[in-house]
């Protein structure tokens, strides 16, 4: 299998040009175009929550202070694009038909940043992300958009795939996080599957999975974890760090986000703590 398109979001934040590299590095194994994607705030958005009692001078300078942030970041993320192809050898080019070679893009648009980025997620193969900056929108797309999201944190390798861990609860979001992930792990030298439970594992469930795997060509071996005191979110974070894992494969919220906002979870947790390269979907 092969990835078609991969979306980054910019945001002219310093973690952009770490991201792009990462995502060009994937795009070259796949010969994939990147479609590299900065949203300007509306300046209009930022009136109402000033209040009815704005004098139209202040109101002028608030616009105007948001036009000239959204200009230096857009012009801050298009340097860090340029850049991380020039440093990658990748050609910008819009997406040709039959083509051997990544190309990249840089496109710009208006809006609420979470929303445009997951209507836009909801048409590539994968969407990755900066989780020190992006931890905002990284939510909205993995619910709205339901389609592979990689989150990149600082500490993350700039080669992820080699050595893969999926986190396995037998739930459709982790199939779709499978699903999703089935190119990067047929080129893996080394994947697990790692179930966090204390109750004995299914095998039925078990063989069905390695059963699937071995159909894409990919071997496998399982390993069970107990949870002890410990949270989900903690085992498999703890599991990947032990196994040397450069790559975390796992479901986003199998249960309701609203509870996981409340009482906390295991996406939640592993959003905000990972340190590898973590592939998630809804």
């Amino acid at each position: 299998m092969r990835l078609g398109k991969i979306l980054i979001p910019l945001t002219g934040a310093d973690s952009d040009l770490r991201v792009l590299r990462i995502g060009l590095n994937i795009a070259k194994r796949y010969a994939a175009h990147v479609q590299c994607l900065f949203v300007n705030r509306n300046p209009t958005d930022a009136l109402p929550i000033a209040g009815e009692a704005l004098t139209g001078q202040i109101a002028t300078e608030l616009v105007n202070a948001v036009t000239e942030a959204n200009k230096r970041q857009c012009g801050r993320a298009k340097e860090a694009f340029l850049s991380a192809l020039k440093e990658a050898g990748v050609e910008e080019a819009v997406v040709q038909p039959d083509k051997n070679k990544p190309t990249a893009s840089f496109s710009e648009t208006m809006g609420d940043p979470a929303e445009r980025t997951a209507v836009a997620a909801r048409l590539a193969d994968m969407t990755l992300f900066p989780v020190s900056d992006f931890a905002y929108e990284i939510e909205p797309t993995l619910m709205e958009a339901q389609r592979p999201c990689l989150l990149i944190p600082a500490e993350s390798s700039l080669q992820i795939g080699k050595k893969v861990m999926i986190a396995w609860d037998n739930g459709p979001e982790a199939a779709r996080a499978l699903s999703g992930a089935l190119p990067l792990l047929e080129e893996a030298a080394e994947v697990t599957i790692v179930t966090a439970q204390n109750r004995e594992m299914d095998a039925f469930a078990m063989d069905a999975l390695q059963s699937y795997l071995s159909c894409h060509g990919i071997n496998v071996r399982a390993k069970q974890v107990p949870l002890g005191s410990a949270s989900v979110g903690q085992v498999i974070l703890s599991t990947a760090a032990d196994l040397g894992a450069d790559l975390l494969v796992m479901g986003a919220y199998g249960h309701s986000r609203i509870r996981e906002l409340i009482l906390g979870g295991a996406t939640r947790h592993v959003i905000y703590n990972a340190r590898l390269a973590v592939l998630m979907v809804h």
